[in-house]
């Protein structure tokens, strides 16, 4: 099963330039905590607007140009771990803040990622099947032409890893 995880458009132009190696997730509306943790090991990054301040999300398809394998993934129950984090993130602060507070359980799944550029972008047209709030999605097969290349490491990146470690 090819997997996809949706994620804030401004993390994965982080991703894609090396600012950025880990994911953070809580939940989407329609599913559990449980449900939205890092399982898939290897999974494309669908890039969306949503909860972006000001966005507007006119695009005909979701732009897909990154796919993600998991180094290490788990939960992050302490917010003084987050906050170190933050700085190396794209993410907004408030909102990472209202995600670990919410439900019942104060926690955030993680996930430290290495990162693969995909040339063509491999476009996938909006559809119910990719709609709601939920963080992964089936895929179909990508095109077979899609030439993958790694994101290179960063001295972000290595912080990360550290203060995952």
């Amino acid at each position: 099963m090819i997997q996809g995880f949706k994620e804030l458009a401004s993390v994965c132009t982080a991703i894609s330039t090396g600012c950025q190696s880990v994911l953070l997730r809580k939940a989407g509306l329609r599913e559990s905590t449980a449900e939205s943790g890092f399982h898939a090991k290897s999974f494309y990054l669908i890039p969306t607007q949503y909860h972006e301040k000001g966005a507007k999300n006119d695009a005909p398809d979701f732009s897909v140009s990154l796919r993600a394998e998991v180094i290490r993934s788990g939960d992050l129950l302490d917010w003084s771990q987050i906050e170190k984090l933050l700085p190396l993130t794209s993410y907004d602060p408030t909102t990472i803040r209202e995600h670990f507070e919410s439900r019942d359980q104060k926690l955030l799944h993680f996930a430290l990622i290495r990162s693969f550029s995909l040339s063509p972008v491999w476009h996938l047209p909006h559809s119910p099947a990719l709609s709601g709030c939920r963080s992964w999605f089936e895929l179909p097969p990508p095109l077979s032409e899609i030439q993958e290349s790694p994101v290179p490491s960063t001295d972000l990146s290595r912080k990360t890893a550290d203060l995952l470690s």
